[in-house]
């Protein structure tokens, strides 16, 4: 089912636990609706979290997560070689792109319909509106917006720059009008359970808006600096995320997916990329041991013709070369699988982060660095940030002594183990902020790439925007378009077959828009570096 699917609305359900289960049986013409209760309500906006968030669950991690955001970003490298020497693979990416247009939309902006513009949970969806539709933007580039879920014939697509200033309106009307209710009544609780991040707390979706609204505001500030800047500034006037809890989906609450990295222990699809061990152990990073696991025996081991300069890593943190060539595969369990909370069984015990606090933090120290009225300076928000990571991967007693230690470290990254390649340091900055105003802003990146993980898709965007962290180009590709002597990098994602098939002619005029051929290397609106 493509985006141009029929208008979804859901009649009342009683029992608000089994939403996600449920919401499809439930199906019905809009011309066949029933009354609509605030159990409904609830419904169809955990119905709407759960399908926005399978990228990140089982049902679409392997698909969209593994396959293109984590290694491009940087963080991983993937058991799906074709992907890793970047052969795209459009049909896969199918249901990615109608998952968020199919089923997760259309049931939000029943709830806008529905509830109307004076209800607060108008506003909260808005919110959500934006988080699932700027991740598509940010992949494709020019995407439907204003005409997404309207079930029309055929869905116009807009240029990035047009959805840009449409989601920074829609967060402005949703924080002001938020902001104006929960002075009337701070407790304010909308869907509640049917709320699998918050439970309904409009105070937390308040500081979930603005966030999402400085994160935005620092996606186009290469292309738009005087937006940007304004938008920066408004945002931080309002309260922001702050603590680790804020931005975390509850899995137990999904009745067939749950968190998809679990899976990709079971696959061993994802391992430690050499990006992340020559920083993590470079800088002697406690949450090396929060996102990754040693080595684990395996009988190749024991093979004759097997490598031995990969057998010691038995027992040790050790990161892939993304681009390995395809007969590597044999390799792979030779290196870091996911952290200890990610193995397999953990599907329903791990909560999905959608957005980790200490962005927040990296987001004003940028805007600092830039010379933003952020309220305060860009160390002060870099250490802060570095301090709140930590502490959301070790917990929030881990001894502030060792993380002071950490953020005043002059350690530097260090050459990673990858056999064959046998790269040099990823860089040569260290924790220690930089009286360097160049070298500042690598290391403000540097950590946000870090503090980002594991949700490589803000990781990878932010990887596109700046270049940084300075991760190791990949050692061999198969596509042309992205050959290792061309130094390009994959930009975006081309548009999927169903798309391509359903109205050909809106993606001739996406294209357009696009300002290039519907190709992986072409640069989106905000990406302003040479490709």
């Amino acid at each position: 089912m493509h985006l141009l699917v029929c208008f979804i609305v859901m009649t009342a359900l009683s029992v608000i636990t089994s939403c996600t289960d449920q919401f499809e049986k439930y199906n019905i013409d809009k011309t066949q609706l029933m009354e609509v209760g605030p159990k409904s309500l609830a419904a169809m906006f955990s119905y709407s979290l759960s399908t926005g968030s399978n990228w990140l669950s089982t049902d679409n991690y392997s698909r969209m997560s593994s396959s293109i955001a984590n290694h491009f970003c940087g963080y991983a490298a993937c058991g799906q070689t074709n992907q890793e020497v970047n052969i795209m693979r459009t049909g896969w990416q199918n249901s990615g792109f109608n998952g968020i247009y199919s089923k997760a939309y259309p049931a939000l902006r029943n709830i806008m319909d529905i509830s109307g513009t004076e209800n607060p949970a108008y506003h909260v969806a808005l919110i959500w509106k934006v988080f699932l539709l700027h991740r598509m933007t940010d992949l494709w580039g020019p995407v439907p917006y204003t005409q997404a879920g309207s079930g029309d014939e055929f869905v116009a697509y807009e240029s990035q720059k047009d959805i840009y200033y449409m989601m920074f309106e829609d967060l402005n009307v949703a924080t002001t009008a938020l902001t104006a209710e929960i002075g009337k009544n701070p407790n304010l609780n909308v869907f509640g359970t049917g709320d699998m991040i918050y439970q309904g707390q409009v105070s937390k979706w308040l500081k979930f808006g603005n966030s999402l609204r400085l994160r935005l505001a620092i996606r186009i500030s290469n292309i738009d600096p005087v937006k940007a800047q304004a938008e920066a500034e408004a945002a931080i006037k309002g309260s922001l995320l702050e603590t680790n809890d804020d931005a975390l989906l509850d899995v137990t609450a999904l009745t067939s997916d749950g968190n998809g990295m679990p899976r990709m222990d079971s696959f061993h699809q994802d391992v430690m990329s050499a990006n992340m061990e020559s920083v993590l152990k470079g800088y002697n990073d406690p949450r090396m041991e929060e996102f990754f696991s040693p080595v684990k025996y395996h009988s190749n081991f024991e093979a004759e013709n097997y490598p031995e300069e990969l057998k010691p890593n038995e027992g040790g943190y050790h990161g892939m070369a993304n681009g390995f060539y395809p007969d590597y595969i044999n390799y792979f369990r030779s290196f870091s699988s996911y952290g200890p909370r990610f193995v397999d069984g953990n599907q329903f015990v791990t909560p999905i982060n959608i957005m980790n606090a200490a962005e927040t933090y990296f987001l004003k120290a940028e805007g600092a660095w830039r010379g933003w009225n952020m309220g305060g300076n860009a160390q002060e928000f870099y250490e802060k940030g570095i301090e709140v990571s930590i502490k959301q991967w070790k917990g929030s007693t881990y001894p502030q002594t060792t993380i002071n230690d950490y953020i005043n470290s002059l350690n530097t990254p260090i050459a990673p183990d990858n056999f064959p390649y046998n790269d040099p340091p990823l860089t040569d900055i260290p924790v220690k902020f930089s009286t360097n105003k160049e070298k500042q802003y690598e290391q403000i990146i540097t950590q946000k790439w870090l503090a980002l993980w594991p949700i490589s898709f803000e990781a990878w965007a932010e990887y596109r925007r700046t270049r940084l962290p300075k991760i190791y180009a990949k050692k061999y590709s198969l596509n042309d378009n992205v050959s290792v002597s061309s130094g390009r990098i994959v930009t975006r994602l081309p548009y999927t077959d169903d798309e391509k098939a359903a109205q050909p002619e809106e993606i001739e005029k996406a294209i357009a828009l696009l300002g290039g051929p519907d190709s992986e290397i072409t640069p989106l609106w905000w990406d302003v570096n040479p490709n």
